[in-house]
């Protein structure tokens, strides 16, 4: 009887463990279906989503009475930033009145101390951070499982490709708007909208950070011995992410996008060449075909002269941008949010306050197309060089890590310049418009970075054997 209750004990931890983590791979594939978090509701579902993923975590890791696997510094800032968020929500100041534009002031813990500005909006942002940071703390402690980590690669390409796909044949199909939302005369001009993304540029930021881990599946893949359906399952992917990248009507994205091939062929171009040795000649000469064929009849199908005809337009549509001006009365702003910022999610309310010394600067700014600007007006600066060590310090330490170790496989050191690539793509997006204010944006890079955290923990035979035995 006794064995028979430690393997059912086992049997039920490992259960929670990996009902917790299919449910984080599916969240992954579901959230840009859902508009890729752009909307109140689907906000609310990925984070109910998630909280449900992390909670079934911390369940097992209560239950078998161990810490998790994750490296110590990423749990010092991932804590640091909690608290300095929720300190923000919990001394709020005041509560915006969006129809009067005025801030009702609300009772606070410590008057004169630093709280949000609008505790509603601090709170939602709040807890979507929080589940955000749980995804990385989780991520990491995946990513030191072989089997787990590859299930991972593949959810990201499902979801990819998935994506790409639908909005190529919505441009094929020279759809007015996404298909089950009703169209607008004036949409295209308002909303040039990408697969379920209402904004492009959104689209673009999304599909640029899976081209890269895509890329190295399908190089991967090819250099292995296995059933041919999944080497052409994987190019066809890579073929469509590419595509639905260049159909794209973004600049940023498609800019950004040119700059990871460049990369990409640069960096990878001798490797990938010595790891697919064994493919034969004929294969190659065949796939090379079949995928120029392919390229041109969905370049005819997507309409891909539009995005060219964007392009030349770029000058004067720059002149005339009100972006730069929004960029100026941020600064303004970022001057007076000081070190502790407005509060977290509080630009929308406190921006058009700025706005009205700038007649010229119409418009309602949800956002700044500036995510650093943006970052420090709501999270001053103290919280902006917290979610720095989360994100630029994660990267160093995957470098870091890169650099020194010999002893990883070949999936491991594909996959990890890839999340980097990708990670450093979106930061540069981040210059010129908001990819990481979007929640399906903000899962995937949460994602990456919880790969980057966790590569530390590579190659360690202790605990590869762990991870075998916990799988």
């Amino acid at each position: 009887m006794g064995w028979r209750r430690v393997v059912q004990t086992v049997e039920t931890y490992g259960s929670l463990r990996s009902l917790a983590r299919w449910l984080l791979l599916a969240t992954l594939v579901i959230a840009p279906w859902l508009y890729g978090g752009t909307t109140a509701w689907s906000i609310e579902l990925i984070d109910g989503l998630l909280g449900l993923a992390l909670g079934l975590w911390i369940i097992s890791l209560v239950l078998e009475r161990r810490w998790p696997m994750v490296p110590r510094r990423l749990v010092i800032i991932a804590g640091l930033i909690l608290l300095f968020g929720w300190w923000m929500v919990l001394n709020a100041h005041a509560i915006h009145d969006s129809t009067f534009r005025v801030f009702a002031p609300v009772h606070s813990i410590v008057a004169i101390a630093a709280g949000s500005s609008d505790y509603v909006l601090s709170l939602a942002w709040m807890l979507r951070a929080t589940a955000l940071l749980g995804v990385v703390c989780l991520t990491a402690e995946i990513s030191q499982r072989p089997v787990w980590l590859l299930r991972l690669w593949y959810a990201v390409a499902i979801s990819g490709g998935a994506i790409a796909l639908f909005g190529l044949i919505q441009k094929g199909t020279g759809a007015e708007m996404i298909f089950w939302q009703p169209g607008a005369a004036d949409s295209k001009e308002i909303y040039p909208f990408f697969a379920t993304y209402y904004y492009h540029a959104n689209a673009g930021a999304f599909l640029n950070l899976l081209l890269p881990p895509v890329a190295g599946l399908a190089i991967w893949v090819a250099g292995r011995r296995g059933p041919s359906w999944v080497r052409a399952a994987c190019l066809t992917t890579l073929l469509l992410v590419l595509v639905a990248i260049v159909s794209n009507t973004s600049r940023m994205a498609q800019a950004v996008a040119g700059g990871l091939v460049l990369v990409m062929l640069v960096g990878i171009a001798r490797p990938a060449v010595r790891f697919m040795a064994g493919v034969e000649k004929r294969t190659l000469v065949v796939g090379g075909l079949v995928l120029a064929v392919t390229i041109f009849a969905i370049a005819q199908a997507s309409h891909l002269d539009r995005p060219l005809k964007r392009w030349k337009g770029l000058s004067e549509q720059m002149a005339e941008s009100s972006r730069w001006p929004a960029y100026q009365v941020a600064l303004n702003g970022v001057g007076e949010a000081g070190l502790l910022g407005f509060g977290p999610g509080t630009f929308g309310a406190v921006f058009p306050h700025y706005q009205q010394a700038v007649p010229t600067l119409g418009g309602t700014w949800r956002f700044l197309h500036e995510d650093y600007l943006q970052t420090l007006f709501e999270w001053g600066w103290l919280g902006g060089a917290l979610i720095a060590a989360l994100f630029f310090g994660g990267i160093g330490f995957a470098i870091r890590n890169y650099l020194r170790r010999e002893d990883w496989s070949n999936r491991q050191r594909i996959l990890l310049p890839c999340v980097l690539l990708a990670l450093i793509g979106v930061a540069l997006h981040a210059f010129v418009d908001f990819p990481l204010q979007i929640f399906s944006i903000q899962l995937l890079a949460a994602s990456y970075l919880g790969v980057c955290w966790g590569s530390g923990g590579w190659g360690n035979k202790v605990e590869s054997r762990k991870a075998k035995v916990e799988s």
